[in-house]
């Protein structure tokens, strides 16, 4: 015989409540304690659901009404001794309505924040663009500027104006791109033999020497600036902030409370490692930096060629060969089957950069 865990409610027991078992009985319901034993037959029973949310099943004594015994399992009410008495059948269909409602709102509830949950996930690229958007560009470039400073105790830095003019000069149709969105580029070179450039958060964009030195073109060069460039534009930096802050930070900031990101950024300092970005944004750096390229009539194909010898290094060494450390790349061999697939697709055809890339490459490595 089943027994339920049930609560007595009296005021002669202790505290007004006493803990013990339900037993439905052929003749009653029977509950059981250390202390009490409390029967109500079915002649007198009677039965609701209640108590808290609406999820507990009562029962009472019509003549006793100060007493009752409830319990939260709703199994009860199936109980064969309850379903044989008719006069009970009201009561019992009434308590399994509640109950069912209760169910079902709960379930609504629970379904509810669980698609709620998912749209937020499925979107959450999307929320953190728009934000992203919101954000002051002044608090990147300051942000940038923290960075900076803290990369420069740890890099030589290259002050060369004649050289940085040649580059600029050069670079320029590809800077003029970037300019149309807004973003001011500020230039350095520092001496390190690593394979890497990367822009920092405002436009702060840092070439090392050890990509000059490895490049064989001024396109393959171009080629790493242009994506570099792209994730100064797209904000990365500032989405890969917000993306890594949390749900709950990510929803009060799209409706516009973007305190805890002004925090986050405020706090940056020299740590580069926090903006390292996502699969998905360096195969968009890939995109853009591409169609920046393109509409500065500069062959991209350099970017292919500068993968490709970043992918033999990479071999060479057995090492990770990233074209920047502040990011988180995809395998560099997916990386340039990806971008030969999007060259075949639309080939373009761009006249070579005039400039002497050897030249300058030289005259670099002979600056003091």
């Amino acid at each position: 015989m089943k027994t339920y865990e049930a609560i007595l409610i009296d005021s002669n027991v202790s505290h007004g409540r006493e803990s013990g078992t339900l037993t439905i009985l052929d003749t009653c319901i029977q509950f059981k304690s250390d202390e009490n034993r409390f029967e109500i037959p079915y002649h007198a029973l009677v039965i609701t659901s209640g108590g808290a949310g609406n999820r507990l099943v009562f029962f009472a004594h019509k003549d006793k009404p100060q007493v009752s015994v409830y319990t939260s399992d709703a199994k009860v009410l199936k109980e064969e001794a309850l379903t044989r008495q008719s006069q009970l059948s009201g009561q019992l269909k009434s308590s399994r309505r509640i109950l069912r409602k209760i169910k079902y709102a709960t379930l609504f509830v629970l379904l509810f924040f669980g698609l709620l949950i998912v749209g937020l996930y499925l979107s959450k690229d999307y929320l953190v663009r728009k934000i992203a958007e919101q954000v002051p560009v002044s608090w990147e470039k300051k942000a940038g500027d923290q960075l900076f400073t803290a990369l420069s105790s740890q890099y030589k830095i290259v002050e060369n104006d004649s050289l940085k003019k040649v580059f600029l000069e050069v670079a320029e149709p590809l800077l003029k791109q970037v300019r149309k969105k807004g973003v001011h580029v500020d230039l350095y070179f520092v001496e390190d033999p690593a394979i890497n450039a990367f822009a920092l958060p405002g436009g702060k964009v840092v070439i090392q020497s050890g990509l000059l030195n490895n490049a064989e073109s001024w396109e393959q060069v171009l080629g790493v600036l242009g994506h570099e460039l792209a994730h100064v534009t797209e904000r990365h930096h500032m989405r890969g902030i917000i993306s890594n802050m949390g749900l709950y930070a990510i929803i009060a900031a799209s409706v516009g409370d973007l305190s805890a990101i002004a925090g986050t950024v405020a706090n940056l300092g020299g740590d580069l490692a926090s903006l390292a970005n996502s699969r998905k944004m360096e195969t968009e750096a890939d995109e853009t930096g591409w169609k920046y390229l393109v509409d500065a009539h500069i062959d991209p194909q350099g970017m292919i060629a500068f993968f490709e010898i970043l992918d033999r290094k990479h071999k060479a060494s057995a090492k990770e060969g990233y074209l920047s450390f502040l990011s988180s790349h995809p395998a560099t061999g997916e990386r340039i089957q990806h971008l030969k697939e999007k060259y075949k697709k639309n080939p373009q055809h761009f006249a070579a950069i005039q400039n002497d890339y050897k030249s300058f490459k030289t005259a670099f490595n002979q600056y003091p």
